[in-house]
C-alpha cells in the first residue's frame, strides 16, 4: 500500500448538492479544490434522487408571489419541526432560498418546469400552498447534471472519484496541544488504488450526506453510511438531535426484487401533494391516514409514517397501498413521469391502479452542530448538507426544505472560507502522514457482514420508527459489543472500503440510540412508546459528544 501526501487550497468530501456548490464558488475565486466522492460523482448521491424539488417563494418587484409569503412558510416549517427550529435560521432560509439557490442554479443552467412562462409550482406535505420548484419528478438529477458537467469542467477543481474518508486531521489530536482547535486536512482510502492518500489544505468541508444504510431499509443510495458523522464524533465535535430520523411514506416495494436500487424506489412526496392517498388495502377507497390527522395523507411524514407503523402492526401488514388514481392522466404522464413509468416497468399503471408501498429512512434531522455559515468549533472545518444541523428542520423536516439548504449553507460555507483573514493556513505545519500498522488483509469477510447485518437489524428492529427504553437499551448493549470488536478490528487490518463503512455505521448507530434513550418524550419523528406525550422539559437540543453526554438549550 501507498502513502501518497496532496496539498490543495481546499478539500471537499461529498459530490452532492452541497459539495458541488462549495467546489464551484471556491474554484471561481482562483482557488483549487480537490473534491472527493465515494463512488461516482454524478449519479451516486443523495441528491441525484430527490424526486420532489425544491422549496422557495418565487419574488416579483422584491415581493412574494400573491397567495404566498415569507410569514407561511416559516410558519410552516416551525410547525413541522415541532418548534425545536432556529427561529433565525428558518427565517433567514425563507428569505434566502430564491434569489440565492433557485436564482443561482437558473444561473448555472437549471431550468425549473413553467408553464405559460410562469412557475409550475408543486405542493407537498406540511405546505400551506406551492411553492416546490421542479424539473419533472426528476428535480435532484436534472440538477446534478449541469452542476456535476460544470465541476468536471472547471480548470480549478480536481476531481477524486472512488474515494471514503478515514478521518480528519486536527491539530490538538495529533499534536496533542490545546486551545482552539483547527483542522488541517484528512485521510482518505483510494478504493481502486488501494492506497492511503494524506490531503492537507487550508479548508475542509465535509458533505458527505446522510445516514441510511444505518437501518435496514431505506431510499438512500449506497454511499449514505454515515461517514461525516462518525468522524466529527471522533474529533470531539457535538452531534445535535440525532434521535430525529425522518422515515419517508412511500417507498416501493416489492421483496422479489434483487436491485436493491429498485427496492428503494422512491414515490415523490408530490404524489400526495396533488391528490394520492394511502389506503391499507388495495381497493381500499379510504385514506386511512385521517384516522390519525385531519390532513390525512397530506399530513407531514413523521404523522404519516408513524400511522403506517401502526396499522401494519396491528394488521400485520407488509406493505401498504398509493392510490394515484385521483391525478388527472395527462399530469401523471407529464409532472410525475419518473414514477409512472417505473411503476408501468413493474406492471402497474398508476392512472388505473394503486401501487404497494412501505416506509423507509430517509433523513437524517440531526447532525454536526455548526454555525449560521456552517462553520464548527473547530476552524477551517465545516459541515454542510445533511451532515450538518443548520436549526432549520428541528424535530423533522419540512418536505423539500433540505435541498435547497444544502446549496445556500455551501454557498454561504465556501465565501465564509474566502472572506476571513485566514492567516493560521499560511503558517506551515507539516502533517503526519499515514502509516500504516499492518498489511494483514481481513480474510474473514464473513465477520463483517455479520457486524453490517447485525446493526441495521438491531436499528431497524429496536430504533425505529416507535422506540421505548427497553428497545433502545437492549440495541445500546448489543452495539456497545459489536463497536469494541470493530475497533480492535480496525487496528489489527489492512483498510478496506467495506470495514470503513461498518465502523462509522456503528458509531453513528450508537450516536441515535444515545439520543433517543435522553429524549424522554414523544415529538415530531421521534415516538417513544413509554413517553407518548411532547414534554417540555426536552424543548430544545439533544447533544452527544465524544464520551456521551446529553445537554438541553434553548
Amino acid at each position: 500500500m501507498k502513502n501518497i501526501f496532496l496539498k490543495t487550497d481546499c478539500g471537499i468530501i461529498g459530490g452532492g448538492l452541497a459539495g458541488c456548490a462549495i467546489a464551484l464558488e471556491i474554484a471561481d475565486s482562483g482557488k483549487k479544490v480537490a473534491l472527493f466522492v465515494k463512488k461516482k460523482l454524478q449519479e451516486d448521491s443523495n441528491s441525484y434522487l430527490a424526486a420532489g424539488g425544491l422549496t422557495a417563494i418565487p419574488l416579483k418587484n422584491g415581493k412574494p408571489i400573491a397567495g404566498d409569503s415569507f410569514e407561511k412558510h416559516i410558519d410552516d416549517t416551525l410547525k413541522a419541526g415541532k418548534f425545536l427550529n432556529n427561529k433565525k435560521i428558518v427565517k433567514f432560509c425563507a428569505e434566502k432560498f430564491y434569489p440565492e439557490v433557485i436564482q443561482w442554479l437558473e444561473k448555472k443552467g437549471v431550468e425549473f418546469d413553467k408553464i405559460n412562462n410562469e412557475y409550475d409550482l408543486h405542493r407537498e406535505g406540511g405546505h400551506s400552498t406551492n411553492r416546490i420548484f421542479h424539473v419533472k419528478d426528476t428535480t435532484g438529477k436534472a440538477i446534478m447534471d449541469i452542476l456535476t458537467k460544470l465541476v468536471k469542467n472547471h480548470p480549478n477543481i480536481k476531481l477524486y472519484e472512488n474515494h471514503v474518508a478515514i478521518d480528519l486531521i486536527t491539530k490538538n489530536k495529533f499534536f496533542k496541544t490545546k486551545g482552539k482547535d483547527r483542522c488541517l486536512g484528512f485521510y482518505i482510502y483510494d478504493i481502486n488504488e488501494d492506497d492511503i492518500k494524506t490531503i492537507s489544505c487550508d479548508s475542509t468541508f465535509i458533505a458527505t450526506g446522510g445516514l441510511g444504510k444505518v437501518f435496514l431499509y431505506t431510499s438512500n443510495q449506497d454511499i449514505a453510511s454515515g461517514d461525516g458523522f462518525a468522524m466529527a464524533y471522533r474529533i470531539g465535535l457535538p452531534l445535535a438531535n440525532m434521535e430525529f430520523i425522518q422515515f419517508h411514506p412511500t417507498v416501493f416495494y416489492d421483496p422479489c426484487l434483487t436491485n436493491e436500487s429498485e427496492r428503494r424506489f422512491l414515490l415523490t412526496e408530490a404524489l400526495r401533494g396533488a391528490g394520492a392517498f394511502l389506503k391499507l388495502d388495495k381497493d381500499s377507497k379510504e385514506d386511512f391516514v385521517l384516522k390519525y390527522d385531519p390532513l390525512g395523507s397530506k399530513a407531514t411524514r413523521d404523522v404519516v409514517s408513524r400511522a403506517e407503523d401502526m396499522e401494519m402492526k396491528k394488521n400485520k401488514l407488509k406493505n401498504i397501498w398509493l392510490d394515484c388514481t385521483k391525478i388527472e392522466s395527462e399530469r401523471l404522464k407529464q409532472d410525475f413521469k419518473n414514477s409512472y413509468e417505473f411503476c408501468l416497468s413493474k406492471g402497474i399503471d398508476l392512472i388505473k391502479e394503486s401501487v404497494p408501498v412501505v416506509y423507509a429512512e430517509h433523513y437524517s434531522n440531526g447532525g454536526v452542530l455548526v454555525g449560521e455559515n456552517s462553520e464548527t468549533s473547530i476552524e477551517d472545518c465545516y459541515f454542510i448538507g445533511e451532515v450538518s444541523y443548520t436549526g432549520l428542520h428541528g424535530a423533522t423536516r419540512l418536505a423539500s426544505n433540505s435541498a435547497p439548504e444544502c446549496i445556500l449553507f455551501g454557498r454561504l460555507a465556501a465565501k465564509h472560507f474566502l472572506n476571513k483573514d485566514n492567516k493560521n493556513s499560511k503558517e506551515e505545519i507539516k502533517i503526519p502522514i499515514w502509516k500504516s500498522t499492518t498489511n494483514q488483509h481481513i480474510k474473514d469477510k464473513a465477520t463483517i457482514e455479520y457486524y453490517w447485518e447485525t446493526i441495521r437489524k438491531t436499528m431497524t428492529s429496536l430504533c425505529g420508527i416507535a422506540r421505548n427504553k427497553e428497545r433502545l437499551t437492549a440495541a445500546r448493549e448489543v452495539l456497545l459489543a459489536l463497536k469494541k470488536d470493530i475497533n480492535e478490528y480496525y487496528w489489527n487490518y489492512k483498510i478496506e472500503k467495506d470495514f470503513l463503512e461498518v465502523r462509522n455505521i456503528a458509531e453513528v448507530a450508537l450516536a441515535i440510540v444515545e439520543s433517543a434513550l435522553a429524549r424522554k418524550e414523544t415529538r415530531a419523528c421521534h415516538y417513544r412508546e413509554d413517553f407518548p406525550k411532547e414534554n417540555k422539559k426536552f424543548y430544545g437540543l439533544t447533544l452527544i459528544k465524544k464520551i456521551v453526554t446529553q445537554k438541553y438549550k434553548r
